[in-house]
């Protein structure tokens, strides 16, 4: 693991460290994902492969070694505007990101135990088809891992919170 990354610098290949996760059933669960795809998730290795342009755009591609499809993301942080797409896996959403400071953010658990002039990435998820639910995200570096918090919650009220964190492998 390097110390050197920054979320400035996010490029390279990166793999879950199930142990520092937590379960992300409970979200799959909101977005409406049946119990086997959500088993299937919870256990299979995630890796992601990010490709990053200066601070105004980033690219994600999430695979896993289990036959699910994986999630290609595209962020543009400096814009802050909407962006719809359609995901293999998750369909058609839309998406938003921007560069914040934490004491910028409401807090609670996307902020909780940083400081407040910690600079991260939130972004933001809406599914446009089936199964109607949000999720907000901060992006940040812990001890040179890249974090992904995450709230998600559903339109009945239901909610989520699932920390993802991964370990840097190679550039």
């Amino acid at each position: 693991m390097s110390n050197t990354k920054t979320l400035h610098d996010l490029s390279g290949k990166w793999a879950m460290n199930r142990i520092k996760s937590s379960d992300v059933s409970p979200v799959l669960e909101i977005q409406g994902f049946n119990a086997l795809i959500r088993k299937a998730v919870s256990y299979a290795p995630v890796n992601l492969k990010v490709t990053q342009h200066g601070d105004d755009e980033i690219h994600i591609d999430q695979t896993t070694t289990a036959s699910i499809p994986a999630i290609k993301e595209e962020w543009y942080p400096k814009d802050h505007e909407w962006r719809e797409t359609k995901d293999s896996f998750l369909g058609r959403v839309k998406s938003r990101s921007h560069w914040a400071k934490v004491s910028e953010l409401e807090q609670g658990f996307l902020t909780e135990g940083l400081g407040g002039e910690d600079e991260i990435i939130e972004s933001e998820v809406e599914a446009l088809e089936g199964t109607e639910w949000k999720a907000t995200q901060v992006w940040l570096m812990e001890g040179g891992r890249f974090v992904r918090r995450v709230v998600t919650t559903g339109k009945g009220g239901e909610k989520a919170e699932t920390r993802l964190v991964y370990d840097f492998e190679q550039g």
